[in-house]
């Protein structure tokens, strides 16, 4: 499904096409005027075949796709912005700038490489897109920019590199392990680093059968967040996560709210010891013990 943005970014490029083309502005004395038949059939054909630019319709299951270009797995920024290139030209073009994945071997862990391989006779040996599309004819989807890239890269004598937008210039991400994906958004709270604001959270339950809420986001040192809370733990208090319930709760609204709220202080460790072993910037973090994990305070109004 294409987005609102993309849309609105659709319409303004029709519009500055039929500024260029003077369909709508006339440079006689008439000014503006109302564009003839052909005109509309003009703007109309520009339309869809922008439109179509954003999709390609998968040969083997008939389905519309989204254009995600095979390179640097991105999605169309303007209409007409991939074209297809055939297997054979684009395997040679990727090896010449050095895209194969035993090259960042010593980067990144197999299991890591992995999730951006294709399984196609000619491109599986490179570090691509999982969403990578090969058609019926053998031709690859990439946008025209990493195209141009690989093309003019290739013709170097030397200092051969990938496209600068490439997945290979350290955008091999890929998707988090169990012990990450299954924190919550307190859990995560916890070990984040990037965590600049610390939050509160507030719900809302009654006979309105939804449970509303809102952020409150403080200034905040993430540096100071785990010493701070495991010193407020030393000195008798439950910690700085409170979780308040306004207003009356059903039964399922609060069980709900607790589990979404909830901190198992196994999962925690075990995402931290993951976070040791595998992020350097975690390498020289003292992981706490479980005991010193500070629980959730649940604070809720006597109804």
């Amino acid at each position: 499904m294409i987005s609102l943005v993309t849309i609105i970014h659709l319409l303004n490029t029709i519009i500055s096409f039929v500024i260029d083309q003077s369909i709508f502005y006339s440079m006689s004395v008439r000014g503006l005027r109302i564009p003839t038949d052909a005109e509309k059939d003009i703007l109309t054909k520009a339309f869809i075949e922008d439109l179509e630019s954003f999709t390609v319709q998968d040969d083997t299951t008939g389905f519309l796709r989204p254009a995600i270009c095979s390179v640097c797995d991105s999605i169309p920024s303007e209409p007409k912005w991939s074209c297809f290139v055939s297997a054979i030209e684009m395997k040679q073009l990727l090896s010449k700038c050095n895209m194969e994945a035993f090259s960042m071997s010593a980067l990144y862990p197999a299991c890591l490489l992995s999730q951006y391989s294709v399984n196609h006779r000619d491109l599986k040996s490179f570090v691509l897109s999982p969403e990578t599309y090969v058609n019926a004819q053998n031709e690859v989807l990439v946008c025209k920019q990493c195209l141009s890239e690989l093309r003019h890269n290739s013709e170097k004598r030397s200092h051969r590199f990938p496209p600068k937008a490439a997945i290979t210039n350290g955008y091999v991400i890929g998707e988090p392990p169990t012990e990450l994906s299954s924190l919550n958004d307190v859990e995560l709270s916890l070990i984040s680093r990037a965590r600049i604001y610390c939050q509160s959270w507030m719900f809302f339950g009654g006979c309105h059968q939804h449970i509303k809420g809102w952020h409150t986001f403080f200034k905040n040192r993430p540096s100071d967040n785990v010493g701070n809370l495991m010193q407020l733990t030393d000195a008798g208090t439950k910690g700085l996560i409170l979780v308040v319930l306004c207003g009356p709760f059903t039964t399922t609204q609060k069980a709900l709210t607790l589990k979404k709220t909830a901190v198992d202080p196994e999962k925690v460790v075990k995402a931290w010891h993951w976070l040791k072993a595998n992020n350097f910037r975690y390498i020289e973090d003292r992981i706490p013990n479980i005991n010193d994990i500070p629980l959730p305070y649940i604070v809720q109004e006597n109804t």
